[in-house]
């Protein structure tokens, strides 16, 4: 039961972050966003790690949780490119697919959930994919450019998801080892990636004009969630943790619902009733 409340209240803070990052990207560069987020992440989980005083990964632990934090900002990166140049109601639910990874190696390493939360895993999943998707509006462009764009949204959503589910199966293996380092591991390594790439393709980075509460808040409940779906898997399993701690979809949806009255489909109403039901399943 604890390990389920962490891991939904981990989504929860995913989530609240996602939906902040949204809405700050409504009005400034989704980059400059993205990228001083990451940067304040990495700092907050500097600040963690020292009041936590844990000694240091090394060797070949260091190495897969810098690969991790580089994984998730290409992840980042393709995610948004994917969303520009593809269908939101047909990229969502390959992302959502990321889950998949970390449910996998979970079975593959043992675990045995039982029926009722092999129900709830299944429920949860489907209920996520469903409030993902958004209606298709507007005429259907079928020309060859599109066609191109819409293969190459596809494939970069497939590795996005292959990299974000490497992400969870990292955080909820190797991570439980060493919390805190891994968090700051990851968000200094994914930070410097995105930094990077900010500058490199001539969009600068400056504080002018950033919204630097709106952007803390962004980057503290980040680290906040990595932590708490680590801690999540380390007493509970994997294949269960992994679900319960990718519902922030669900979470910036329902923001979206209640603060900015955004209308949702039958669709979606019915993929809140699945994860709702499959988060009972999953608590048993």
């Amino acid at each position: 039961m604890l390990a389920a409340l962490l891991a939904l209240l981990s989504s929860f803070t995913w989530g609240t972050s996602n939906y902040l990052a949204g809405v700050e990207t409504r009005t400034r560069s989704v980059w400059h966003v993205t990228a001083l987020s990451q940067i304040i992440a990495a700092a907050a989980s500097a600040v963690g790690l020292l009041a936590a005083r844990q000694a240091p990964p090394g060797g070949w632990d260091l190495a897969l949780l810098v690969l991790t934090g580089v994984a998730t900002a290409a992840g980042l990166v393709m995610f948004y490119k994917a969303l520009a140049i593809g269908t939101m109601s047909v990229v969502a639910p390959i992302i959502a697919a990321e889950v998949l990874i970390p449910v996998a190696a979970g079975i593959l390493l043992g675990e045995r959930p039982g029926l009722p939360a092999a129900v709830g895993m299944v429920a949860t999943v489907g209920g996520v994919v469903l409030v993902s998707l958004t209606p298709r509006t507007g005429r259907r462009d079928r020309s060859e450019e599109h066609r191109r764009a819409a293969r190459l949204a596809v494939v970069l959503a497939v590795l996005t998801a292959i990299a974000w589910g490497f992400m969870l199966l990292v955080y909820g293996t190797v991570g439980k080892e060493n919390p805190l380092w891994t968090v700051f591991d990851t968000r200094i390594a994914s930070a410097a990636v995105l930094t990077g790439y900010v500058l490199l393709t001539g969009r600068g980075l400056s504080l002018k004009g950033q919204n630097l509460p709106v952007l803390a808040a962004v980057g503290i409940l980040l680290s906040i969630a990595n932590f708490l779906f680590i801690a999540a898997t380390g007493i509970g399993y994997l294949s269960v943790t992994s679900i319960l701690g990718s519902l922030s979809p669900v979470v910036v949806t329902a923001y979206a619902q209640v603060l900015l009255h955004e209308r949702l489909c039958p669709r979606q109403w019915v993929g809140f009733a699945a994860v709702l039901a499959g988060i009972v399943l999953l608590s048993l």
